[in-house]
């Protein structure tokens, strides 16, 4: 009984505490712009995002070789493209960042020829061939978009690597030269910039440092005895103190480091519950100082409904024979500046919803607002964070039913040898029945984890039975009596219902839930019976009154076996009186009903 106890006590603290343990915001939808297109305001698919304080929208356009300045409306502003060799070309501009008096950066790579021998007035033309350097670079623009210059990240007028590693190429004149990459040229490279102006450019794992004019003021590794190696950056920004915050996909974990470079903290670790991440992929430090960071959990919120499939419904695969309606949860946390978690953002996406079933978020801006993309269309679509609207997100499924049923029932009793058989019944019964049912039901997710759902079901059904006898009048020592009787039965039940169901886990290998319900169902039924001849005073009058209750919790004891519990409570009472032929009251009867039922049990699989 002890163990029972606290299982039960589990239960109770996991509906309870669990949710509130979660504290959300939810969405709305404010804007969209954008589109797939080379016209002002549209897009490639390859692109990266910066703003600034005053909610100027900044995209690098990898794949069309320029930078557009969209208004916080998303009106196009203004365009940088690369266009000019004798300033700068855009050659596979990979991330972008605004500074705080408006400058625009793009990290970039550069073509600088090598001096083999330079003399004092600067490069000298080089024996053919003419040998380049191909590395990343921060291209400068000022608040207008013009350009300023390009900062490589290390002197290039050196030769740089091996010419094994050159590739074949045509200068500016044509002639046959070599370029040596410097690595990868398709890794990625992360840039940001602080209220200083200073830059800083992650690449293969350090961090370069350069001041607003290019000049560089230092490199220092992200892999530290007290921070471990990082695995994968995936994202970079920085705080008003300089601080940097790096996100390690592989590793599920952010990592702070001052602006010196030294190592402060990390947060986070694998998992989709709070504080945890599952392949964190963006973040930046919002204007009141908090931390917002983007992973990729996913949270599964599939209903199925009882109405019957669509021959073409979305999102359905194989033969399933009733609806189902797929909603999936994106969320994104808030922490604090020294990695204590604050609070999440969660995201419903319905599937079919075309607006919502290809969208992936893409940026956020200072103020909180998420920017997803529609990766078919490629039109942008705002989001800002709002407390949850509850009525939006509810499932709601409505079914109302009419029946109406005739039946005409005729014997003929082949046995009393009369001439009619066939022609003429001895027994005609007739029955009418309209039934009329309502079912309503309302299924709310309240967060990744907990879906409360609340049904009702009415049932109303009204019968007249009539029966008309051939047969000779009925006759005892009170008399001759005309048999002839119609019977009424009006009945309704109405039940309610409540159920809770509490995810524990969401992983499909470890998948564990809890759940609840409770129910009150009320019966009531009148049943009249009465001849129809005005000299036959008949009446049987006959009453069903039945209340029912019930509750129950189940939970997963791991993923094989299920513990359930429930509790139904009956009480009610029927009760009748049948007056006779000659309107004597001829016998009453009353029952009570009252009953409980308990139910404890385990099943599993083995």
């Amino acid at each position: 009984m002890v163990i029972f106890r606290k299982i039960l006590w589990g239960l109770i603290l996991s509906f309870l505490i669990s949710p509130l343990a979660g504290a959300h915001k939810e969405v709305e939808f404010i804007r969209e712009f954008g589109g797939k297109g080379e016209d002002k305001g549209e897009f490639a698919k390859k692109t990266s995002f910066a703003f600034d304080r005053d909610g100027g929208i900044y995209i690098a356009d990898t794949e069309n070789l320029r930078i557009q300045k969209l208004n916080a409306d998303g009106s196009f502003q203004f365009e940088i493209r690369g266009t000019d060799p004798d300033k700068f070309l855009f050659s596979n501009p990979m991330d972008i960042a605004v500074g705080a008096d408006g400058t625009i950066y793009v990290v970039d790579w550069i073509t600088v020829q090598v001096a083999l021998n330079p003399d004092s007035s600067g490069v000298e033309d080089t024996a053919s061939p003419r040998i380049f350097n191909y590395a990343p670079c921060v291209h400068r623009f000022d608040s207008e978009g013009s350009f300023v210059g390009s900062y490589p990240l290390q002197d290039l007028t050196k030769r740089i690597g091996t010419l094994e590693a050159a590739a074949p190429a045509l200068d500016a004149e044509g002639k046959y030269a070599l370029i040596i990459p410097q690595g990868d040229t398709q890794r990625s490279l992360l840039l940001t910039v602080d209220n200083e102006g200073h830059i800083y450019v992650f690449d293969n794992g350090d961090i370069y440092k350069l001041d607003a004019d290019g000049n560089p003021l230092g490199i220092f590794a992200t892999s530290q005895p007290s921070a471990g190696q990082l695995s994968k950056a995936a994202d970079m920004t920085v705080d008003r103190e300089g601080n940097l915050y790096i996100v390690d996909e592989d590793a599920h974990r952010v990592l702070k480091y001052d602006k010196a470079g030294q190592f402060l903290l990390s947060f986070g670790e694998y998992g989709d519950r709070v504080g945890q991440f599952i392949s964190p992929f963006h973040v930046i430090v919002l204007d009141d100082g908090t931390i917002l960071v983007a992973d990729k959990a996913k949270y599964k919120k599939d209903y199925a409904s009882d109405l019957p499939r669509q021959r073409y419904h979305p999102f359905q695969f194989g033969y399933v024979p009733y609806r189902i309606y797929r909603t999936r949860l994106r969320r994104v946390q808030r922490f604090y500046a020294d990695g204590e978690y604050a609070e999440k953002i969660l995201i419903r996406l319905r599937r079919e919803n075309e607006a919502d079933a290809h969208l992936n978020l893409k940026a956020i801006d200072y103020t909180g607002n998420l920017y997803f993309v529609d990766s078919e269309t490629l039109k942008f679509r705002v989001f800002a964070p709002t407390t949850p609207l509850i009525s939006a997100a509810f499932q709601t499924e409505a079914k109302l039913r009419y029946i109406y049923d005739f039946e005409d029932v005729e014997i003929d009793n082949q046995d009393d040898l009369d001439p009619n058989l066939g022609t003429k019944a001895d027994f005609d019964e007739r029955i009418r029945q309209n039934h009329i049912g309502a079912d309503l039901s309302l299924t709310y997710d309240i967060n990744e984890d907990l879906r409360f759902a609340i049904s009702n079901g009415l049932t109303y059904l009204r019968l007249t039975d009539t029966s008309f006898f051939r047969t000779p009048d009925f006759e005892d020592f009170r008399g001759s009596f005309n048999q002839d009787d119609e019977t009424t039965e009006t009945s309704w039940e109405n039940q309610i219902q409540l159920d809770f169901t509490l995810i524990q886990n969401h992983n499909p290998y470890q998948y564990r839930e809890a759940g609840a319900f409770a129910y009150l169902n009320v019966v009531r039924d009148d049943f009249i019976n009465e001849a129809l001849d005005p000299n036959n005073d008949r009446l049987l009058d006959f009453r069903v009154r039945i209340s029912s209750w019930g509750a129950g919790l189940r939970y997963d004891l791991g993923r094989a076996f299920q513990l359930q519990f429930m509790v139904a409570h009956s009480y009610g009472y029927n009760e009748y009186t049948y007056i006779d032929e000659t309107d004597i009251l001829y016998a009453t009867g009353y029952m009570q009903l009252v009953g409980t039922v308990a139910l404890l049990s385990v099943d599993g699989v083995f």
